[in-house]
């Protein structure tokens, strides 16, 4: 597997995880919010607050897509990661079991995962132990809506998440330090390439969701700052995966430009004729009379 195959898999994986979240991560199914009586005096909450209907299936099976495909992402992006360490610090090809290696850490531990979670806190009767009743997603809180570090949200996502970006930045590193000793020069035209190729990979290798970790941990003023970068960050990787990936390659600016330079070479003639006006100004009638400039001249000699 070569790079391109690495990378061809994480826009697949990252764009089945939008199309899924844009067409089902709303539960349409969710409960009705019916009024419920409350015992004042004893502030106890009845046994039917507590009630959860039956699972019906569809937003599990969307918070179970979006987990898996989420997850083979960033697994793709570790896969990524270290075949760029290979061949930069090993300079040779890779063996030949690496293709079955890397399809089965990219798709099927996120698989594993998911059906882990799915398996331990799954249940028909009480789906709620999974994903969460708002949007299909992983269950996060407790009933006092306060987070929970044993709901599926933190052990089986946000920690392995954390795993791999931790994984992704050491790969990074050693990635831009081989870099730099391959360049071997401090002109600005390889410090600029060293910023791309380091920036280029961050994106990639989706370094952007740590300030996601930091959301988490801040609040007040710095939590709304770090939700509004974080926010900006994520949702553009797609379009800078584009540029940084895509737009800056000879062959799609050659595309481009073909297109460019045929219509600029389009020349439309424009004719155009010249008339001279005059006018008798001793006719009652008033009359005027328009002769071709180009038939006056050729007259005239």
């Amino acid at each position: 597997m070569n790079s391109k195959m690495a990378q061809l898999c994480i826009y697949v994986s990252l764009l089945a995880f939008i199309v899924t979240f844009l067409s089902g991560v709303h539960n349409s199914s969710r409960q009705n919010d019916a009024p419920v009586e409350v015992d004042e005096t004893n502030n106890i909450i009845p046994d039917s607050d507590e009630r959860v209907e039956a699972d019906r299936g569809s937003c599990t099976a969307v918070a179970a897509l979006l987990h898996f495909f989420l997850l083979a992402t960033f697994m793709w992006n570790s896969v990524y990661s270290t075949l760029m360490v290979l061949l930069f610090w090993t300079d040779s090809e890779l063996p030949p079991y690496w293709s079955k290696v890397s399809h089965a850490v990219g798709w099927g531990l996120p698989a594993v995962v998911m059906a882990i979670t799915l398996g331990a806190t799954y249940r028909v009767d009480s789906p709620l132990g999974y994903r969460q009743e708002e949007f299909c997603w992983l269950a996060a809180l407790d009933k006092n809506q306060q987070f929970n570090f044993g709901k599926p949200m933190f052990w089986a996502f946000l920690l392995p998440v954390g795993l791999i970006l931790i994984y992704n930045i050491v790969m990074l590193v050693l990635t831009t330090w081989r870099t730099n000793k391959k360049l071997k020069s401090t002109n600005p035209s390889s410090l600029r390439k060293m910023f791309l190729i380091s920036f280029s990979l961050a994106v990639l290798l989706g370094v952007s969701w740590n300030l996601g970790y930091l959301v988490l941990v801040t609040s007040g003023t710095t939590n709304l700052v770090f939700s509004i970068i974080f926010c900006l960050c994520t949702t553009t990787q797609g379009f800078q995966i584009f540029i940084l990936f895509t737009a800056r390659t000879p062959s799609f600016r050659a595309s481009v430009s073909r297109p460019v330079r045929y219509i600029s070479s389009i020349n439309m003639h424009l004719n155009s004729r010249s008339y001279s006006l005059t006018k008798t100004l001793w006719s009652t009638t008033g009359s005027e009379s328009y002769r071709d400039l180009k038939d006056q001249q050729e007259s005239e000699i």
